[in-house]
């Protein structure tokens, strides 16, 4: 009850990159939204929306198929988050990371428009980030900590999306758009 009671705590201060998130979020829904149409008989408004050009074309990987994947993980209790990749590791040492995070310092920034080039394996084909590649957006916040080898980044809609995307992706999964 101690908590109910407290006073609250102030607000703090938003940053110059708060500012940013808040007026870039409300023009892309600007843009999403084309009119609305009020109901003459009391009912729901309609809110109409614009279609955005369609998801760029991308190879995706092969999945795998059930069987084969019963097959590989018959015998390996740790083996059920999708297929291990030969060029792509799906945990990085400290000393990979650091080089990751090292090589985007030159770049990575908030507002810096990105192409999502690469995904991990997925387990279910039907969804998971690999769904994502080839889609561009801009990087909509850093991450810290456990997870600085990530960052948020903010989808340009395709297609008939209504809602906003925001992903946290691999540092090594992105690249700059100049």
């Amino acid at each position: 009850m101690a908590i109910v009671y407290s006073e609250p705590t102030p607000m703090r201060a938003l940053s110059a990159d708060d500012h940013w998130r808040r007026a870039y979020q409300q023009d892309q829904q600007s843009k999403r939204v084309l009119g609305s149409q009020a109901d003459l008989f009391n009912g729901r408004t309609i809110t109409h929306y614009r279609r955005h050009r369609p998801a760029p074309e991308v190879e995706a990987p092969a999945m795998e198929s059930i069987k084969a994947k019963l097959e590989r993980t018959k015998d390996d209790p740790f083996a059920a988050y999708g297929p291990e990749r030969a060029d792509r590791p799906a945990y990085l040492s400290k000393v990979e990371k650091a080089a990751i995070i090292q090589g985007a310092t030159n770049w990575l920034r908030v507002r810096q428009r990105v192409r999502i080039i690469d995904a991990p394996g997925a387990v279910d084909p039907e969804y998971g980030p690999h769904l994502f590649l080839g889609r561009e957006g801009v990087v909509w916040k850093l991450c810290t900590g456990t997870f600085e080898d990530h960052c948020y980044v903010f989808l340009n809609p395709v297609g008939a999306e209504r809602t906003a995307k925001i992903r946290m992706v691999e540092l090594r999964d992105i690249e700059p758009i100049a």
